[in-house]
C-alpha cells in the first residue's frame, strides 16, 4: 500500500504549529526552494511571488502587523538604545525583534507583490 503525499491544508496546519521563528524560516527556504526548482525568474531582481497561497491568505499576510506589545517593547528598547542605556541583554532582545519586524515587511511585501502579479494576470487575460 502507498501512503498518499500530504495535501497542501495538512502541510500548512503542521506549519501553523510551529513557533514564529520556525514559520518564518520555514517560509523563507520554501521560496528559495521554488523559486530554484521552478526555473521562476522574478520580472525584477529580488522579488519573489509567494507561491501555493490563496488570494484571501495573500490578502491578510499584506496586511500582518508586528503584535501591539512586541511593538511597544521595541520602541521602548529603542528610545532607551537613543540614550545608550541598552544592557547586553537588552540590545540582544532589540536585535530579535527588529528581525521579527524586518521578517514581517518582507513577507508583506512578497504578498502585496504576488496580489499585484496575479491582478496583472487578470488583466492580461482579459
Amino acid at each position: 500500500m502507498t501512503s498518499r503525499p500530504p495535501h497542501l491544508d495538512e502541510i500548512l496546519a503542521a506549519a501553523r504549529q510551529l513557533p514564529r521563528k520556525a514559520q518564518a524560516a520555514l517560509a523563507e527556504t520554501l521560496l528559495r526552494d521554488a523559486a530554484a526548482g521552478d526555473g521562476l525568474v522574478p520580472e525584477q531582481p529580488g522579488r519573489l511571488p509567494l507561491l501555493g497561497m490563496s488570494e484571501t491568505e495573500l490578502v491578510a499576510l499584506s496586511r500582518a502587523v508586528l503584535a501591539p506589545g512586541r511593538q511597544r517593547r521595541m520602541k521602548t528598547l529603542l528610545q532607551k538604545g537613543a540614550a545608550a542605556a541598552l544592557s547586553e541583554r537588552n540590545q540582544q532582545e532589540l536585535d530579535a525583534l527588529l528581525e521579527e519586524a524586518d521578517r514581517i515587511a518582507l513577507l508583506k511585501a512578497r504578498a502585496m507583490y504576488t496580489l499585484a502579479e496575479i491582478g496583472r494576470q487578470r488583466t492580461a487575460a482579459a
